[in-house]
């Protein structure tokens, strides 16, 4: 069976009559941007059980929930009977006269998986407008919308009738009468919206929805997905589970928020964000050499004209963790960078992290203070009370740049929980985990978060790569007017562009080490340890990522000698500048 019905129009039974036909539509990408995304658009611009698509990282993991995937519901006025599909619905519903035959042989229980998937934490705003350019492509906007959400709900609400004062709802558990004369579409509200939604990062705009996933999708925590599925805002869906005895009134709230602040979508499809290729790749390659100038001319100029601090920073922005062999993690490459003029520019370091913000997708400043190393919460913690998992701040997914602002620090008495978050920092930057608080256990899990440390001198965090500035004066006396030099010259939309293509494609680039200079590099580094007795063996791995991300951001991908000789130089440059230890 087929049908010419554009996709952004697609019901669920649309969706179940067609699936063949519509699973192939699926796969092509110029018809999912058809499909509105749910993003920031305002939850009015929906109708029930529209099609919709939506960006986010998986934030917690549910219990399987158990529904019906098809039950006979029986006409008590004519008798007759007829079998109905439980899927892409949240509840299986009959009309007042009529009623789930509970001991049908007809009837089918499945289960389906459920997890929450929230707005991506750090994502900055001209990404955000990247994944939302369809925005509002297709999606239903009229002057009904424009009244209340519960209003618009309850006129487009899939029943076998128009919605009376009394409607049965009925979910697994059984089929109970409801009276809804007067309904309400909210519990009390005994958590703010902020503890609901649950978010790692302070955001204005961001969105929270439940999934519910038909299929083994194998999801991961912190994951970044595109959900295609059909959204539920029944205003009904909070009652039906207020007679449910087993949750205690803070898991009800969590679980079960009203749909007008947390939609639940149905999906139908599910993408992974981070296996997506960037079309024009082999061009961002073939300019990689004078995108790398621009971005250089850039960096060392907020660095106050110091060209080897431009260097390792472009190599930070591009590092990505390529494997992980016992304790090692190699490609991450932290930085530390200091002795710039605080006292003179005290907005340095959120100034440098403002352009930042323009070229990487996802970032957040972490201002490191004493009253906030002892008071954040930096690493996820189960509640039990409300059996989810809350989000702390290092709840990132992949490819999120870190930048720690250390100029704020003072001396002081550090808590408990200070030393605590001070152990997190530490292992997310030497071994790229964070620990998940379990109360009863506690669990690792893996991370890929580049981790850029300002701070006026050494850090308290221990960092392998420490790069003390050479400030030119000229750049120092005029930094306000290279701040203005330097907005105007990224408000050419093209160098914008390309240096964030730039960055993203390096970052994924697959590289090469060339067996043939192996030699080369152990004689060398052997020449090293005998000029600098600080150098050590750990010295080495950080050298040999160091010269991969050199080689690649001049758009090689595999180790030359002349870009190993390159980066033995500046290495020996910037240990240079650094005290030697006594």
């Amino acid at each position: 069976m087929t049908s010419s019905l554009k996709i952004k129009d697609w019901t669920p039974e649309h969706f179940i009559a067609n699936l063949s036909n519509s699973t192939i539509i699926l796969e092509d990408l110029d018809s999912l941007r058809e499909i509105p995304l749910l993003n920031n658009a305002p939850l009015h611009n929906f109708t029930d059980r529209q099609l919709v698509r939506f960006r986010g990282m998986v934030q917690d993991m549910h219990d399987p929930e158990y529904y019906f995937q098809q039950y006979e519901v029986k006409n008590t006025q004519t008798e007759t009977s007829e079998v109905r599909c439980g899927m892409y619905k949240d509840a299986a519903r009959c009309s007042p006269h009529e009623e789930i035959v509970l001991d049908s042989e007809k009837n089918q229980s499945s289960e389906r998986q459920t997890c929450v998937v929230i707005s991506i934490p750090g994502l900055n705003n001209w990404a955000k407008e990247k994944h939302e350019q369809s925005l509002y492509t297709g999606v239903k906007s009229t002057s009904n919308c424009k009244r209340n959400l519960d209003e618009c709900e309850i006129q487009v609400m899939d029943c076998s009738e128009p919605i009376q004062k009394r409607e049965k709802i009925s979910s697994r558990e059984g089929c109970e009468q409801m009276d809804t004369t007067e309904p309400s579409t909210e519990r009390p509200n005994v958590f703010s919206k902020e503890h609901i939604l649950n978010f790692p990062l302070p955001t204005d705009d961001g969105k929270a929805c439940i999934v519910k996933i038909y299929e083994d999708a194998a999801l991961k925590l912190n994951q970044i997905i595109e959900i295609i599925g059909f959204i539920s805002l029944d205003p009904l869906l909070s009652a039906i589970h207020d007679t449910d005895e087993t949750m205690t009134e803070a898991e009800m709230n969590v679980h079960h928020p009203p749909a007008s602040l947390v939609p639940r979508i149905h999906a139908v499809k599910i993408i992974d964000l981070s296996k997506q290729k960037i079309q024009n790749a082999p061009e961002i390659m073939s300019k990689a050499q004078v995108i790398r100038s621009d971005l250089r001319l850039v960096l060392s100029q907020l660095l106050f004209g110091d060209c080897l601090a431009a260097d390792y920073l472009i190599c930070h922005l591009l590092s990505s963790i390529y494997t992980r062999k016992d304790f090692l993690c190699l490609g991450t490459f932290p930085l530390n960078i200091t002795h710039f003029p605080v006292a003179k520019y005290k907005a340095f370091a959120k100034d440098l992290y403002k352009f930042l913000t323009l070229f990487v997708e996802k970032s957040h400043l972490l201002e490191v203070t004493l009253e906030n190393l002892n008071d954040l919460m930096l690493s996820p913690k189960k509640d039990y009370d409300c059996n989810r998992l809350t989000s702390g701040i290092l709840q990132l997914s992949d490819n999120t740049h870190l930048v720690i602002d250390e100029t704020g620090l003072t001396t002081g008495q550090v808590t408990p929980a200070g030393r605590e978050n001070y152990s997190t920092i530490c292992d997310l930057i030497n071994f790229q985990k964070v620990t998940y608080d379990f109360k009863y256990y506690k669990m690792e899990y893996d991370t890929d978060i580049p981790v850029l440390i300002l701070s006026e001198t050494k850090s308290f965090i221990p960092c392998q790569i420490h790069v003390a500035l050479e400030i030119d004066p000229e750049s120092e006396n005029h930094y306000p007017q290279v701040i203005e030099i330097t907005e105007q010259y990224l408000k050419d939309e093209i160098r914008l562009t390309n240096i964030r293509q730039y960055i993203e494609v390096i970052r994924k680039m697959k590289f090469e080490f060339n067996d043939d200079i192996v030699q080369e590099i152990q004689d060398d580094f052997v020449k090293m340890r005998q000029s600098n007795q600080n150098i050590n063996a750990d010295h080495l791995h950080s050298l040999m990522i160091f010269a991969r991300l050199l080689s690649l951001s001049h758009g090689s991908n595999t180790l030359t000698t002349e870009y190993w000789k390159r980066a033995v130089q500046m290495e020996m440059e910037r240990l240079g500048r650094l005290p030697r230890k006594k």
